[in-house]
């Protein structure tokens, strides 16, 4: 009973954290070249978890989530530059739009009311 007992409590502990974790990864194959796996395999070799060394996927991971975050702050620095920049005639002209189509949306919803 008591080992019954502890497999039923370690399974759920386990269930737990791989909640935790969130999705499964799915497993993906590379070939790349012997410089980039030296790179991965040092970086790895610097970086240690509570479990000890990281592994070189979760490095890779690290990496491109970085980049992923690099590339959208760039989008949004490029977003709020343009938005910056605009004339002062291409902003009254955007408030003009934002109030008609204000006016319209007010306009359906009370249509729709009305039926």
């Amino acid at each position: 009973m008591k080992i019954g007992m502890t497999r039923r409590m370690s399974i759920r502990k386990v269930r737990a954290r791989s909640r935790e974790r969130g999705r499964t990864k799915p497993r993906k194959t590379f070939t790349l070249s012997p410089e980039s796996v030296a790179l991965l395999e040092e970086l790895s070799a610097q970086r240690n978890s509570r479990r000890g060394q990281e592994s070189v996927s979760a490095v890779l991971d690290d990496l491109l989530i970085a980049l992923r975050r690099e590339k959208t702050q760039e989008t949004e620095e490029r977003i709020g530059k343009y938005y910056d920049e605009r004339s002062e005639e291409l902003r009254e002209e955007e408030i003009a739009w934002g109030e008609f189509a204000m006016a319209e949306f007010a306009a359906d919803e009370m249509n729709k009311a009305r039926r």
